[in-house]
Formats: structure tokens, sequence, C-alpha cells
């Protein structure tokens, strides 16, 4: 039975040999923070004031101001009560009673220490889901479920662990993203469909798709005098960083990694088709397969660029309603560049999805013989 797992757990192990080795490997490619700050789990030990009202334009939110003792649970000042002022707007609105756990920020600012109620305590919901998640899986999957989480902590480790730092360094991130996610894409199609010709298939027809979905992304991304520093934070990264960022190409990395999945979903489904009508029909030549696996990929085509375009218009959601609410003219608000942007992307993963399915298509015709 082991047999079966040893490419899972060989995977397991490399991601995890990644996320050891590359804090250390790259933190010299990060700018050196000149706060001193740590945070730290508190717990609310009694509430000494609360001057609190609900938000007129958010009633559902109550701002004001509110005073707390909290006993700090962790670090070393473990077991230390101190009294927080805990200003509470719609942005940051970390209200909180007495006996509630919380994120506390401690900061030293010159010779003074600041205690602030940063975040309430997420971590627990994120970790249950997480686990909900794993389990469902691992239930349904059973062996296939275990491969998908394998997959996924693969692809974590890869883009965490070794694109994100590669990009810090200043390198060039187009070369190394179609690097990894060839890498990626060969491993999660071994790890799902397994080593033979249709995997092969996919595996091609996949890193085809998603690299003209990049290219598509830089290409029109430049035409419409776009380049990554419009993406969401894009300017700030520049400053975080010792070296020069190509900031210039992560239109075309942000397009590749968005899209990756749809497009092996299309890839592997083509692939599929073309080798279990090989299987059902010898008979069939090699371009009424491809014919019949085209057809197939109109069907998948028009839900798969839905559901990319859909991602995307959620993702955007508070824009497009700023954009209705604001009643602006389509001439304004298609060339505002957040828009744009949007629009480009959503645009470029449907053009792989749709290339995707003749490129694999015609790949099957020569590997699936």
């Amino acid at each position: 039975m082991l047999k079966d797992y040893r490419f899972a757990i060989l995977i397991t192990f490399i991601s995890t040999m990644i996320f050891y080795f590359s804090p250390s490997l790259s933190e010299n490619f990060k700018a050196k923070s000149s706060l001193q700050q740590s945070f730290v789990e508190a717990r609310v030990t009694d509430v000494v004031s609360n001057e609190l009202a609900p938000d007129l334009r958010v009633p559902s939110i109550l701002t004001g101001k509110q005073v707390f003792n909290a006993e700090i649970l962790e670090g070393p000042e473990t077991g230390k009560i101190v009294e927080i002022q805990n200003p509470l707007s719609r942005q940051h609105n970390v209200l909180v009673e007495q006996g509630d756990v919380f994120i506390m920020m401690i900061r030293i600012t010159g010779r003074e220490k600041v205690y602030w109620a940063y975040n309430h305590k997420r971590s627990t919901a994120i970790y249950w889901m997480g686990f909900s998640f794993v389990l469902l899986l691992l239930s349904f999957g059973k062996k296939e479920g275990f491969h998908s989480i394998v997959s996924l902590y693969f692809t974590a480790a890869l883009i965490i662990g070794v694109l994100i730092p590669s990009i810090f360094a200043g390198f060039n991130p187009v070369p190394i993203t179609i690097i990894l996610m060839g890498i990626k894409i060969v491993v999660n199609f071994i790890l799902v469909s397994g080593y033979n010709r249709k995997s092969f298939c996919a595996m091609g027809g996949t890193l085809l798709g998603v690299i003209a979905a990049g290219i598509m992304a830089q290409v029109f991304g430049e035409f419409a005098h776009l380049s990554g520093i419009y993406l969401d934070k894009g300017e700030d990264v520049i400053y975080i960083s010792n070296q020069v960022l190509q900031v210039r190409w992560l239109m075309f990395v942000a397009i590749m990694i968005s899209a990756l999945g749809a497009v092996m979903d299309v890839a592997i489904s083509i692939a599929s088709a073309y080798n279990e009508l090989r299987i059902t029909d010898p008979k069939l030549s090699p371009t009424q397969l491809m014919r019949a696996s085209m057809n197939i990929g109109r069907d998948i085509m028009g839900t798969m660029t839905n559901t990319l375009i859909l991602a995307f218009a959620g993702s955007s959601l508070t824009t497009i309603m700023m954009v209705w609410g604001l009643d602006m003219p389509l001439t304004q608000f298609i060339n505002t560049p957040v828009i744009a942007l949007a629009i480009i992307h959503a645009l470029a993963g449907s053009v792989g999805i749709v290339l995707t399915i003749p490129l694999t298509a015609w790949l099957a015709r020569y590997i699936l013989k």
C-alpha cells in the first residue's frame, strides 16, 4: 500500500524542506523594518468603559471608543495586565467583551511601550475551516483526496518558498514562473492522473495554455500602458525589497498563477475525452478523435470562461459597486487602471482556456497513439 503513496510522500518531504530552508536563504532580500514591535495573544479581563454608537452609514457597526484591561497570554510579558485605549472606526473595529481573546500589538517607540488592540483572533476559524476541508477531501476523495492536499501543499511551497523570494531577489520573474509552473503542472498531473500518456498530454496543453494567457496579459497590458505597478499593492512592494524589483513582468506572473487551475481542468478534460473515445472505438481516426474532443471542449469552454471571469468579478465586487454607484460613464471607468487591469486579466485567462482546448487536442493526436 505504501507504494501507492511513495511519490506523494516524496513531494511532501520536498515541500517541507522548501518551507524550512527558504526563510533563512531569503532573509537578506527583505528590507529591515525600523519598527520594534511584536504580536501576541491577549485576553480581556474587564471592560472599563464603552462610548459607542451605531455608525450612521453602517448601523450594524458600533463606532466610538472603548477602554479595557487585558492580560498578555504569550511572550516575555506573559501574565502582565495592561490598559488599552481602543478607538473603533469602520475599518478598524476590534470590538471586544470580557473574556475575549484578541491579537495585541506591542510597539516600542522611543522609551515608551504602546499596547494596541491590533485585530480579532481569526486564526481559530481559519484552522477549523482548513481542517474541515482536509477532512472532506480525505473522506470523499481517499487516495485522490490525499494527493490533492499534497498538490496544494507543493503549490504553496513553490510560490511562497521559491517564486516570491526570487522576485524579491531581483530576478526576472517570467522564466522563473514558467519553470516553477511547469514543475507544478508535472507534479500535479502525476499525483492526480498518474504517470501515463494522458497526463503528458494534459501537461503540455496546460503549460502552453497558461503561457498563452500570460503573454496575452503582458502584451495587451503594455499596449494599454499598464504594468505590475497597478496590481494590488504593486507600488508598496517596491519599498520592502533591498533589490530593484522587475515589477513590469508581474502581470505575466499574476495571470499564470490565477489561470493555472482552470486551464488544468480543461486540459485534463480534453485529454481524458480523447483517450476514452480512442479506447471505446479504436476505428476512429486521429482526425475524428480530435474533432470529437474539440466538440466536447466547446461545451467546457462556455462554463470555464464564465468561471474565470466571475472569479475576477467577485474579487472586484466593491470596485464594480463604486462604478455603478457613482454612475461613471464608459469612457471614465474603462480607462481606469484598476478596471482595465481586471478586464485584461479576465480576458487573458479566458483566452488561455480557449487555446488550451485545441492545443491539448492537437497534442493528444500525436501522444495518445
